[in-house]
């Protein structure tokens, strides 16, 4: 008798019967098919077992429905005041934890939603920077929902009331290689660095700036690429070819391996340019400044342009 063969044997159709067990239960197999899913593979895929499912609108709008199996993950918290400068990223064990509370393992699979039928990207903006926030914190599976709720709600998905709740164990690690602070942004001026405003156009030239900044302009040198180049009237972003075309109008640079920092006032327009950037243009080397003008032009040493770029 082969007895080495019969092993084999055995452990061949155990290995058989654990994938056709995983893919008939709908266990975490199925990793995310990149940096936007459909609400036709979330309704697939809604009962993996990895799959963190998080609502980033209000609990007013979570309790009025929501996904079934989303938990509520309000954007307000994903972002918080720090010395003097609001909007910004919570300290590493603080957002560790609030992430921890609403499920998020190392190993999740977590796709975010916001209402994105709104203005000029605000919403989709959410989404940008609560998936830029995870890659940030060293986790690698995450997703926005194409159309977010609303695309959900247009694809005749599911809602309910019934609130979900879970803790998760998120070890974070910070990624300092897509953050910028203050002063690295200080020492990028008059360097091979791209700085990229992500603001409206009539903020980036100085006619107008955003009522909690101190200053009207643009960080010297910047290019213009602002958020209406970037995301269209239904909130979604514009097809890629599109945002392609406009990169290079924009002046960003041909080399994609070419150091980028994206900015805007508080760092939520600089996420979409940042997931506009990294996850749609294939760029390597971005950071976002999480202190965007509201920082920059608070510190009057900090120089600022009025008018077109230089």
């Amino acid at each position: 008798m082969n007895v080495m063969g019969i092993k084999i044997s055995v452990l061949h159709r155990n290995v058989l019967a654990a994938l056709c067990l995983s893919a008939i239960s709908g266990t975490a197999l199925a990793a995310l098919p990149g940096p936007i899913v459909s609400p036709h593979w979330l309704k697939t895929h809604m009962h993996d077992k990895r799959l963190v499912i998080l609502d980033l609108r209000s609990p007013k709008a979570y309790a009025a429905g929501h996904i079934p199996g989303a938990i509520s993950a309000p954007y307000v918290h994903w972002r918080m005041m720090i010395r003097g400068v609001n909007r910004m990223l919570p300290p590493i064990p603080v957002i560790q934890a609030y992430l921890r509370s609403v499920g998020v393992n190392n190993n999740s699979e977590v796709v975010v939603y916001n209402d994105i039928a709104t203005p000029m990207g605000l919403g989709l903006g959410g989404e940008t920077r609560a998936f830029w926030t995870l890659k940030v914190l060293g986790h690698n599976s995450e997703a926005l929902l194409n159309g977010g709720f609303e695309g959900w709600q247009k694809s005749h998905g599911a809602l309910t009331k019934t609130a979900r709740h879970a803790h998760g164990n998120l070890v974070a690690h910070f990624q300092p290689q897509i953050y910028a602070t203050l002063q690295q942004v200080r020492a990028d001026l008059h360097t091979h660095v791209v700085l990229v405003d992500n603001r409206p156009m009539h903020q980036i030239v100085g006619l107008t700036k955003a009522p909690f900044v101190a200053r009207y302009g643009h960080i010297p040198g910047a290019v213009p690429y602002p958020v209406t180049w970037m995301v269209g009237r239904n909130g979604n972003l514009l097809p890629k070819a599109k945002l392609e075309a406009l990169a290079r109008v924009a002046g960003l640079p041909e080399n994609h391996n070419a150091p980028v920092v994206t900015y805007c006032n508080t760092g939520h327009w600089a996420s979409i340019g940042w997931f506009v950037a990294t996850q749609e243009l294939g760029y390597k080397n971005v950071r976002l400044y999480d202190g965007s003008m509201t920082q920059w032009a608070y510190h009057h040493r900090d120089p600022v342009s009025v008018g077109f770029v230089d």
